[in-house]
């Protein structure tokens, strides 16, 4: 796969990144981080931080974000699972029903 060229803006800065990811991908990426250095350079506690605290407390925000996203997909993955079954036991039961309804018909 060819590698894809893609200059950003990340906290005012220009950077050429290069992927494997779409052009889009990686811009919607650095789009992220941007967002996340504007966070920081607006919070008055980080202020006082160093560069290397600032860019560590960016990642522990991301990776609560990333963690929390991970289980609200599990919740969401379980609750689909769980209309599944619910969906094939309807079905079942529709299957009877027609079965008796059938029945029903040619006992008249």
């Amino acid at each position: 796969m060819a590698k894809n060229k893609v200059e950003v803006m990340i906290g005012g800065q220009v950077y050429a990144l290069q992927g494997n990811e779409s052009r889009e991908h990686i811009q919607k990426v650095a789009h992220i981080l941007d967002k996340k250095v504007v966070e920081m350079q607006k919070n008055s506690l980080a202020r006082h931080l160093n560069q290397s605290q600032k860019h560590f407390m960016m990642a522990l925000n991301i990776a609560d974000e990333y963690l929390k996203l991970e289980e609200e997909r599990d919740l969401y993955s379980k609750e689909l699972a769980k209309c599944n079954e619910e969906n094939l036991a309807l079905a079942e039961r529709i299957k009877e029903m027609a079965l008796e309804i059938n029945e029903l018909k040619i006992n008249k």
